[in-house]
């Protein structure tokens, strides 16, 4: 999938890895690597598009929504992750249909809204992807990480399908990764993070990729990555990624709807959505409380046809 975008209404931009105010860091190396094996290649049958993606759970992935723009519901998809860090070395994980949900407030087009380049795909295969090959991924917490003075408190990498050379040669699908740091201080309402090209940029594949933070040696996803852009003022392209944390009960209230609950804090469950009983005193079928005694109890039901006295 082309990695270009639209510059984002977002008026937040990367900072640099010292104070406030430095140069921005550009994003630097991309070797080829093997790490974090719940980053998927996510190719969609029939339209030729290929993405990065993340295993939240055996049936759910998160990627970006423009990579789903003119996908069928329904579509035969594969997911397949690198074993070795050398070109060709993939293993499928999950072939079948899969259902595609974009974030609600997204907007596709010419100039589709970047803030909410998000979508969770869901493999509709009965046992879904296989985790004893990927595992799965690791969510950021609420916390602003461009709050904190230290340096390496701030540094992310982007670990990707299209990260390759400056010719974005990447068609091996060989999994990359490439590094830089994040902002150092936030705007108010801000859903998107941006850094400087580099010599080492995102390429075609790469939308979808998570913009990752360690925390205690543990690489967790705070961004997911919406393409390239050119930055008017400046004159040069930028990356930018559409911040993960605000969507959570997006995702949550989408994947209910489906039948099969979402559920996600630093990591992701799934469940078939039972909803909840309504609350209030328990009385059995064809009757109603009276007088409610202590949590879910009743002193007195009567019938529906009866009126509480």
């Amino acid at each position: 999938m082309d990695t270009e975008g639209p510059t984002s209404r977002s008026e937040l931009e990367i900072e640099g890895a010292g104070e406030v105010g430095e140069a921005p860091q550009p994003l630097t190396s991309s070797p080829a690597t093997t790490a974090e094996p719940w980053i998927v290649n996510l190719t969609f049958t029939g339209i030729g598009a290929r993405c990065t993606a993340s295993v939240l759970t055996a049936h759910w992935l998160l990627t970006a929504a423009h990579c789903v723009d003119s996908l069928a519901q329904g579509a035969l998809t594969t997911v397949s992750v690198s074993t070795r860090n050398t070109a060709g070395s993939v293993v499928n994980v999950y072939t079948g249909n899969a259902r595609t949900y974009q974030h609600t407030f997204y907007g596709s087009g010419l100039s589709p809204d970047v803030d909410n380049d998000i979508a969770i795909v869901r493999l509709t295969g009965a046992s879904g992807v296989n985790l004893g090959v990927t595992g799965t991924a690791r969510l950021f917490g609420y916390t602003s990480p461009w709050t904190s003075n230290s340096t390496s408190d701030r540094e992310f990498s982007i670990i990707g399908y299209g990260l390759s050379d400056p010719g974005c040669g990447g068609s091996d699908s060989t999994k990359r990764i490439a590094t830089g740091f994040v902002m150092d201080k936030e705007s108010f309402d801000v859903r998107t993070i941006k850094s400087s090209y580099g010599s080492k940029h995102t390429c075609g594949g790469d939308s979808g990729a998570p913009w990752l933070l360690t925390r205690d040696g543990v690489r967790a996803i705070v961004g997911v990555h919406s393409g390239r852009y050119l930055d008017a003022p400046s004159f040069s392209m930028k990356q930018q990624a559409a911040l993960f944390p605000p969507n959570r009960t997006w995702m949550y209230e989408t994947s209910k709807n489906t039948g099969l609950m979402l559920n996600c804090g630093t990591v992701c469950t799934e469940r078939v959505y039972d909803p909840e009983p309504p609350p209030g005193p328990a009385c059995p079928s064809g009757f109603h409380c009276c007088e409610p005694g202590g949590g879910t109890t009743c002193n007195q039901c009567l019938p529906n046809s009866v009126s509480c006295p």
